[in-house]
């Protein structure tokens, strides 16, 4: 308990220090009240899908986590529905071999993300952080996601979305296995029977760990001079793409002091713990509600904790298993009948725990919640 006490007076300066992008879009509640009636609207009042496939992934080695193949950017073409807006409710994504089409084991997916397409035209404040504004992300051990019932995030048809996805191998020496990634959205076309659907959107928070500058928290005022560089992960091209524009208010990747900071470190073969004030992150500008939450985590991850600081009190405690018989996530834990309250006024973290037992080879860790919250 005491680490938590302590980054509450480490980091708080940080906190107050500017959340998120100035805007003067309207919330999505406010511009839907004034435009549904303009909007074009479908007859189609039922659940639909659609599914697209990545490029070809080539998995011929050992590729750890954020090592693989990769395919950057994947379109997701909304054009032929017809409304104007869509209600995303769900995302899957399964793994084939591109050869004879069969299914392949979901441990060779390192990671899939849905994003925004053209996020800075929308009409409406999105309220995701981050230069990609990721949606939904998929990996080894969540492979799919269901918002509650009644639900749903909105999209604007025109506007597409998108998708990165990258392999994984971490068991098979000897392997020559082409895959792809075949995703599906689903979704509901907006009409009179999507009127009563509740907005959500997502917030990523991470764990970051500090890896240059001065003593001290983010942004705990030093006299000390660092010029900083961004830096987003082991590898540019080879990141989880939660990456932030130069001239956001908040970058949690380096602050105003030079201090640098890093969304994915080596694991040592013993058990760990890392702890990150996320306030910023969560960017609250009111209460807010996280009714669904997921993770994203890599093998040897434990857990993954979400903590109010000024209460010291645990919200949330998402479970991982890995496989006992080989390296790789099992399960991650997903729950969509949650009533999680968030205060503006409070100060939050993330917590994991690893106990990686793998003296032999070298492994990263990482970890983040996604969390679906009411607009």
């Amino acid at each position: 308990m005491g680490l938590l006490r302590i980054i509450i007076a480490t980091l708080v300066i940080g906190s107050i220090t500017g959340c998120g992008h100035s805007t003067i879009k309207p919330e999505f509640k406010d511009w839907m009240a004034l435009n549904r009636a303009s909007l074009s609207s479908s007859e189609n009042s039922g659940p639909d899908s659609i599914s697209v496939r990545s490029e070809v992934l080539k998995i011929d080695a050992i590729y750890r986590s954020m090592q693989g193949p990769y395919s950057r950017f994947t379109l997701v073409d909304l054009a032929q529905i017809s409304s104007d807006i869509i209600w995303l409710t769900g995302y899957k994504c399964e793994i084939f071999n591109a050869e004879t089409g069969e299914r392949v084991a979901d441990e060779f997916l390192c990671h899939n993300n849905l994003n925004y397409c053209q996020p800075d035209s929308y009409p409406w404040k999105i309220k995701t952080l981050g230069s990609e504004k990721r949606i939904f992300t998929l990996t080894a051990g969540q492979t799919k996601i269901y918002l509650p019932d009644g639900m749903g995030i909105p999209v604007k048809t025109e506007n597409n979305l998108q998708f990165f996805s990258q392999a994984l191998n971490h068991n098979y020496d000897s392997i020559d296995l082409p895959t792809y990634q075949k995703v599906t959205v689903y979704y509901r076309e907006d009409n009179s029977t999507t009127n009563n659907i509740i907005p959500l959107y997502t917030q990523t928070p991470f764990i970051t760990t500090k890896i240059g500058g001065p003593d001290g928290g983010f942004n705990e005022i030093t006299s000390d001079q660092y010029f900083p560089e961004l830096i987003c992960g082991f590898d540019s091209s080879n990141t989880c793409h939660i990456s932030f524009p130069p001239n956001a208010k908040y970058n949690p990747y380096h602050d105003e002091f030079g201090r640098t900071y890093n969304g994915h470190w080596n694991l040592d073969s013993k058990k760990q713990s890392w702890t990150t004030n996320i306030t910023n992150m969560l960017d609250l500008s009111e209460k807010k509600t996280v009714v669904a939450i997921g993770g994203h985590v890599h093998p040897y991850a434990i857990n993954v904790e979400l903590w109010d600081l000024t209460n010291n009190n645990k919200l949330y405690d998402l479970s991982v298993d890995n496989y006992l018989d080989k390296i790789g996530l099992n399960q991650i834990e997903y729950n969509k009948n949650l009533r999680i309250e968030l205060d503006n006024n409070s100060q939050y973290a993330l917590r994991t725990n690893y106990h990686c037992t793998d003296s032999v080879h070298t492994h990263t860790g990482m970890a983040n919640l996604g969390l679906y919250i009411m607009e």
